[in-house]
């Protein structure tokens, strides 16, 4: 954080600058692999792990509110199998730390994105945001033995949602009442566009800028704000919408 002050105005300059970026375990399968079990492993069988770090912003008057992950799988092939399962947990091996639940009977790329907040897998939220690093475990089986075949296994996490509503509470917090300017990078990860929104801390529906784009960078001149939100949303479900970075400054006046 940079500050700049101004005596002779009574008025001090601060920067907030955040990176969350996207975080992406790549394709954890870098060839093919045959699903055996036919109930499902613990953490400790994994047939994939991948440890992630989603940066928490150094101001304390930034406060992430929302985190959206998103999983690729691609299935080849099935056999006699009819069902392929998939448990995705986070560190620990229990039902609050399942970010994913899957059952799927066709072959072909599966997509799917979950957001997690205090009100959904709020265990997991906890997690996600305090900065540290998180491992995610892969967890597969079918209702057939050594009949699945997958080739691809990916998992992406950022600061934001793949939420199609736009009245959804946002993705980060500014605890700030006063003058600020800024300038917000969004990217969409898929194929929709994204609605990007600075409003209200209270009314969601009360917003004072909005746009649409899959690439948004965008920036403002001067708000006067009590708590202002930034709000992501998307027009695919299995998108996710994300700050890639946000650079905000506050005017303090005394």
């Amino acid at each position: 954080m940079a500050d700049k002050f101004h005596s002779d105005t009574g008025e001090k300059i601060e920067t907030i600058t955040y990176a969350p970026q996207l975080q992406d375990s790549g394709d954890l399968e870098t060839g093919s692999h045959t699903i055996v079990p036919t109930s499902r492993p613990v953490i400790t069988a994994a047939q994939y792990s991948r440890s992630l770090t989603l940066p928490r912003p150094d101001d304390a008057r930034l406060e992430i509110k929302r985190i959206a992950s998103r999983l690729k799988v691609n299935i080849t092939g099935l056999g006699t199998a009819t069902h392929v399962y998939l448990s995705v947990r986070v560190d620990q091996d229990d039902a609050d730390h399942e970010l994913f639940s899957e059952d799927w009977t066709t072959v072909g790329e599966k997509l799917d994105a979950v957001d997690v907040h205090v009100a959904n897998k709020s265990a997991i939220f906890d997690l996600l945001q305090n900065g540290a690093a998180h491992t995610f475990y892969f967890l597969f089986w079918a209702n057939a033995a050594s009949q699945v075949t997958i080739d691809t296994v990916e998992l992406w996490e950022g600061v934001g949602s793949c939420s199609t509503n736009e009245n959804q509470p946002g993705c980060l917090l500014l605890n700030h009442a006063g003058d600020l300017s800024d300038m917000v990078l969004f990217i969409t990860l898929g194929t929709g566009t994204t609605t990007f929104r600075r409003q209200d801390s209270v009314d969601n529906s009360c917003f004072f800028t909005k746009d649409m784009s899959n690439y948004s960078r965008k920036t403002i001149n001067c708000l006067l704000v009590n708590e202002l939100v930034y709000n992501a949303s998307g027009t695919i479900a299995t998108d996710l919408n994300y700050v890639h970075v946000i650079v905000i400054n506050l005017r303090i006046r005394w």
